[in-house]
């Protein structure tokens, strides 16, 4: 694998909780080296709330307040419509039925970040289909407006959002799917200029960004998912746009997506990446300087796609939520403490080909848990799972489960 750098324009060189602590007293039913004692049962902190329409074969799904009043709502991306899918929410864990707006080719991705400063969440979309990122300016109303593409090369598949050269503005890193990562500067009015282009590493999955080494400067975690890597690549920024050359650490077998969590409470980040084959993911515990331990494998169910952190239990360690595609599942991996979790792990269904997710906090202004919005790939549908704090009437509009 080659590393190069060519630079930009701008840069130069290189609840209720009671009932969550019933299995305080489990260990585990029968891994290797886990002795019999009473079998773990696995806390049920979530329901199914209602399944939504969406366009056709939805890729991500991202929730924010696009109107201002105070709910969350929701946006996909439908790869096979060309289309972003909006639900606006009412408030009560119900969402409107979605409006689509026809964005680009395959758009992939979604980032969003408020990139001309008007206090309006913007979007930029990774549109594979057409080898382009397109910026659509929110007005704050819960619509959006085309604004401006870009060209990269090519196939681009996940984008993360930040400021990365120290000028307050909000910029974009986007992952190709030939063996680049492209950086984008933004102008603070929803325009951007090219910046460096790494050429590194197997076939791109996902990109995401955080302050991993705590030294005040966004780095970026990618996920590698091509035969000959099977690696998350951890780039350390330099402030100015830069990034120091990668560092390669093992998971399992074709990575789809990484996070950030600290499953430890060492106040270190940790890393989760989902694994796509041998239905495994993988946890890799931070050092708090921007290198990690070898990673720890854990199994949820058949085909995991993309997932997530948070406490679900009410325990104050961190747990993991992911999709399973192949068996048309979410699974909750609660955590130890020590970056591995309690065996086994809760399992919801859904809909068929749940492929991505996000945290959805239905009110802002609310002291609740948040649930989960999953995107139904094969089903063309968002499914809201609640947390078991919040049980709202069902709405008109929604499909409830039987």
């Amino acid at each position: 694998m080659s590393f190069s750098c060519v630079a930009g324009n701008a840069v130069r060189g290189n609840v209720v909780r009671a009932f969550m602590l019933a299995p305080a007293l489990a260990v585990c039913l029968a891994p290797p080296g886990c002795s019999r004692h009473e079998a773990y049962v696995p806390p049920d902190p979530l329901y199914l709330f209602a399944t939504y329409e969406v366009g056709k074969n939805p890729t991500a799904i991202h929730a924010g307040d696009f109107n201002h009043d105070g709910f969350a709502d929701l946006v996909t991306s439908n790869i096979s419509a060309n289309t972003l899918s909006f639900l606006i929410g009412n408030g009560d864990g119900s969402f409107q039925p979605h409006v689509s707006m026809r964005v680009c080719l395959e758009p992939r991705n979604v980032a969003l970040r408020d990139f001309n400063d008007d206090r309006h969440q913007d979007l930029a979309v990774a549109c594979s289909g057409s080898n382009e990122v397109a910026i659509l300016l929110g007005r704050g109303d819960g619509a959006f407006e085309p604004h401006a593409r870009y060209r990269v090369h090519r196939t681009p598949v996940s984008i993360a959002g930040g400021d990365f050269n120290g000028d307050r503005r909000q910029d974009f890193a986007v992952a190709l799917r030939n063996d680049k990562l492209h950086l984008f500067f933004g102008d603070g009015d929803g325009r951007f200029r090219s910046g460096p282009l790494y050429e590194y590493g197997d076939t791109p999955t996902s990109v995401a960004a955080a302050d991993l080494n705590q030294d005040g400067h966004l780095d970026l975690a990618v996920t590698n998912g091509g035969p000959m890597s099977s690696a998350v690549s951890i780039w350390l920024g330099q402030g100015d746009g830069r990034f120091l050359r990668p560092a390669d650490y093992r998971t399992g077998k074709r990575p789809l997506s990484v996070s950030f969590a600290d499953f430890n409470n060492d106040g270190a980040a940790d890393l989760l990446v989902v694994n796509g084959q041998m239905n495994t993911i993988t946890v890799f515990l931070g050092n708090g300087d921007g290198t990690f331990r070898d990673g720890m494998d854990a199994g949820g169910d058949a085909g995991p796609n993309h997932g997530l952190v948070r406490d679900f239990n009410g325990d104050g360690i961190a747990d993991a939520a992911v999709v399973n595609i192949q068996s048309g599942s979410l699974s909750i991996l609660f955590g130890k403490g020590d970056g591995t979790f309690h065996y086994p792990p809760r399992h919801y269904t859904t809909p068929r080909g749940p492929f991505a997710l996000t945290l959805l906090r239905v009110a802002g202004d609310r002291d609740e848990e948040p649930g989960l919005a999953i995107a139904n790939n094969a089903e063309h549908s968002v499914s809201i799972f609640l947390h078991h704090g919040l049980r709202f009437r069902e709405s008109a509009g929604a499909r409830s489960p039987t």
